[in-house]
């Protein structure tokens, strides 16, 4: 699922191609929109796009006189700018449309896309409540806001792991930012909010930025140096030679050792969300003896080089749960 550094590169880079530019063509195949488009027709053609941005998982298109497209990627959306220099087939994937006459942009299975007219904050679901942005565009990581949610008493017993999941508390983090940022810190995911330590609780503000902006900027959690050191180890990586492998601490690097105290990277299932629907749960990934994970363990396979699978786990949340 993208998460916020993610959606922050598709915003840049709509933002770059559109922006200050006309709009000739702006298409949508989800339902509202469509139906908006239709009880609107033609009403954006011409509108300039003044702004794209992000904030958290969705992203944000401001247009000349107010009016506005959100989307939101879930699993497996993604925004592809394309040069318009010959026309592009609708493929059976594609969930919305906005060309100028030189560039297009394209968003591909997507299930959240809507426009409007008004402040998208107030209209859109969600988008009044989310958390500070993990990736300010302003600025350094708003630590105030987020302790003051983090710490609220509806959160103390709720774990550490699933809190920081919770786009009311923190807007961006997904299940590989959550996995790096408790290893940075040494952090039990199952810690619960009201057992963090301040020391624990600085490292969180101190981790979320910068995992955040390094993953923004390099598409990695880990530094250059740890990178260097898994592309020439192979019984750090499952299959060497793959750059996706040399990315991060923890996260889908199950079987594999600890890249700080070599113990064997660790995968649970973890309770996240408890609803009218029952229990809600996310793979997270660990390192026992760094975060001295308080569950209890299952000895690991015996294999030195095991071929796991990615992870499939992370399915598209419903509609109404797109915060």
């Amino acid at each position: 699922m993208p998460e916020g550094p993610e959606v922050r590169k598709h915003a840049a880079a709509i933002h770059k191609a559109l922006a200050g530019k006309p709009i000739e063509v702006f298409t949508a195949r989800t339902k509202g929109a469509r139906l908006w488009l239709q009880e609107h027709p033609n009403i954006l053609i011409g509108k300039r796009v003044e702004q794209v941005y992000s904030h958290g998982k969705h992203l944000i298109g401001i247009l000349q006189d107010g009016f506005y497209f959100h989307s939101h990627l879930m699993m497996w959306g993604r925004w592809q700018v394309l040069p318009n220099t010959e026309p592009i087939p609708v493929d059976r994937r594609e969930r919305a449309r906005i060309a100028t006459a030189d560039v297009i942009a394209i968003l591909f299975s997507a299930p959240v896309f809507e426009v409007g007219q008004g402040n998208p904050v107030e209209q859109v679901e969600y988008l009044g409540s989310l958390g500070p942005d993990i990736l300010p565009y302003h600025g350094s990581f708003d630590t105030e806001a987020f302790l003051n949610r983090l710490l609220k008493s509806e959160n103390q017993q709720r774990t550490v792991g699933a809190a920081l999941l919770d786009q009311q508390i923190v807007a961006g983090i997904g299940n590989y930012l959550r996995a790096e940022i408790l290893f940075d810190c040494r952090l039990d995911p199952w810690k619960r909010v009201s057992d963090l330590e301040q020391s624990a609780i600085d490292c969180l503000c101190r981790s979320i930025p910068l995992m955040a902006q390094r993953a923004y900027i390099t598409s990695a959690t880990v530094p250059d140096d740890l990178r260097t050191r898994m592309k020439g180890d192979d019984s750090l990586v499952y299959r060497p030679g793959r750059e996706y492998g040399t990315r991060h601490y923890v996260f889908r690097r199950t079987n594999l050792p600890c890249l700080h105290c070599g113990d064997i990277v660790r995968q649970l299932r973890q309770v996240t969300r408890e609803d009218e629907e029952g229990e809600r749960t996310r793979i997270i990934y660990f390192c026992p003896t760094c975060q001295g994970t308080s569950v209890e363990l299952k000895k690991p396979r015996a294999k030195s080089k095991p071929q796991v699978k990615p992870d499939k786990t992370e399915a598209a949340p419903t509609r109404k749960r797109a915060g």
